[in-house]
């Protein structure tokens, strides 16, 4: 993360809530860096002069992401990756097998979170443009269609 772009917006004048949604991190990551801005030796000015490895040695960061834990749930979702196009698939279910399968789970938000974060969807869409009962569009999405004869 640059520490730089939470002081520069701050200066400008955002709030600590606008900060993280401009930089899309937690307000309270914002909140936390900016108690550490205030108890630091250094005006906010001063720190803009800062290169990272200052920073590194003012604000050591500490993370709980680089953790076992962490590890499993990403190694998990390269099995879940392999499963996304399969009809049928739930996330819910995969993380019901998730649960059972490590010893400290992640709660099922914050599996849901860290997979999105992993894997960014590139949302898409199309506009079809047809004369009403001049053709026909038809999604193959999901299970196959049964019809039954009775």
């Amino acid at each position: 993360m640059d520490l730089k772009q939470i002081i520069t917006l701050h200066l400008d004048g955002l709030s600590n809530r606008n900060v993280g949604e401009a930089l899309n991190i937690s307000r309270n990551t914002v909140n936390t860096y900016m108690k550490l801005f205030q108890s630091c030796d250094y005006e906010l000015e001063e720190l803009l002069q800062m290169d990272s490895a200052h920073y590194g040695e003012l604000f050591p960061s500490y993370t709980t992401i680089i953790n076992d834990r962490y590890n499993e749930l990403m190694l998990y979702f390269e099995k879940v990756t392999r499963h996304a196009t399969t009809p049928g698939f739930t996330f819910l279910y995969h993380y019901n097998e998730y649960k059972q399968q490590v010893r400290s789970p992640y709660g099922y938000t914050q599996f849901m979170e860290h997979y999105n974060r992993k894997y960014a969807k590139i949302k898409g869409s199309m506009k079809l443009e047809h004369e009403a009962g001049n053709e026909v569009f038809i999604d193959f999405a999901g299970k196959k269609l049964h019809i039954y004869r009775t």
